[in-house]
């Protein structure tokens, strides 16, 4: 449970409000500002009585903040010091721009909304000097989340289109979902996928879109079973033997020496040697080795053409 603030600092939070808002609606009703601020009229009145008696050092007529509402009508005078808002702490700010995001979310995407969205959220990020781009919503989109649910539900399998970054390209497949798990605040489709004729992870937020189709039959998972295909490859390091020792996990390493491994990916072992900038040489399989060539010569080609 959310504990209470006390009453004295509600009520040095709400004199602190009152004046700039005051300042901004010259003329409002008694009535209305107690409404506003949600405090009877005679809690009201008694701020305001309070707020009289407030103003800069010297606490003469001349300094002290000048407020009439004895009509029933406030209006304040002489209070330049304390016409703008009170500054928003960090805590506020972070709950506005999560708040805004959800607000944007929720809006049609024609709506004229967004451009003042935008500004505020904007105005609010130079103010405080915290970054504008925080989220309040998943990068999943509630319609994809949708299909997939529904597909779980009635056993169906979903037409998907699935970003993958070992190859950098979008593939459309068709898969069987069998469960949904979160593991390190990441969320994953774990699916039967009929074009690779094996079981798949798939992350949620690299799936583009899907379509809910007609139930598939998904073969009997094994338990234990390795439903993808090792490819042994042998590399030759050549420097910054600790980086490379982590990205192949070599037990023991010295520059010269090969070493074989395994991979489900010849995605991910052409990457990896690009990315590692000639600290690594392939030296098998030889069909890997030559379309590492090829593409390393297309970059050349690229760059001196520039």
């Amino acid at each position: 449970m959310v504990k209470a603030r006390p009453a004295p600092l509600q009520h040095t939070e709400r004199l602190l409000s009152l004046v700039p808002f005051i300042s901004a609606n010259q003329g409002i009703s008694l009535k209305d500002l107690a409404a506003t601020f949600n405090v009877s009229e005679s809690q009201m009145s008694a701020d305001l009585t309070t707020l009289w008696m407030c103003g800069l050092p010297g606490y003469t007529a001349l300094e002290l903040m000048d407020l009439s509402f004895e009509s029933g009508f406030v209006s304040i005078r002489n209070a330049q010091t304390l016409e703008n808002p009170r500054t928003l702490n960090f805590d506020e700010i972070v709950a506005l721009l999560m708040g805004l995001d959800l607000l944007k979310e929720s809006l049609d995407a024609d709506s004229n909304l967004h451009e003042k969205i935008e500004v505020l959220t904007s105005r609010l990020s130079q103010k405080s000097g915290i970054v504008s781009r925080l989220r309040a919503t998943s990068d999943v989109s509630s319609s994809l989340r949708a299909q997939i649910e529904s597909a779980l539900r009635s056993q169906s399998s979903l037409d998907i289109s699935y970003h993958s970054l070992y190859n950098d390209s979008v593939s459309e497949r068709l898969v069987s979902p069998l469960e949904v798990r979160i593991e390190n605040g990441t969320e994953y489709l774990v699916a039967f996928c009929h074009n690779a004729g094996a079981f798949r992870i798939f992350r949620l937020d690299r799936i583009l879109k899907c379509v809910v189709k007609e139930k598939a039959h998904i073969p009997k998972q094994e338990s234990n079973s390795n439903n993808g295909q090792s490819l042994e490859f042998t590399i030759r390091v050549n420097s910054r033997l600790r980086l490379m020792k982590e990205r192949f996990a070599i037990p023991h390493i010295s520059t010269s020496d090969e070493y074989q491994s395994l991979s489900f990916s010849q995605q991910w072992i052409i990457r990896s040697v690009f990315g590692s900038s000639g600290s690594v040489q392939l030296i098998e399989p030889a069909n890997l080795r030559a379309q590492i060539a090829q593409k390393a010569q297309l970059i050349l080609d690229r760059y001196l053409a520039n």
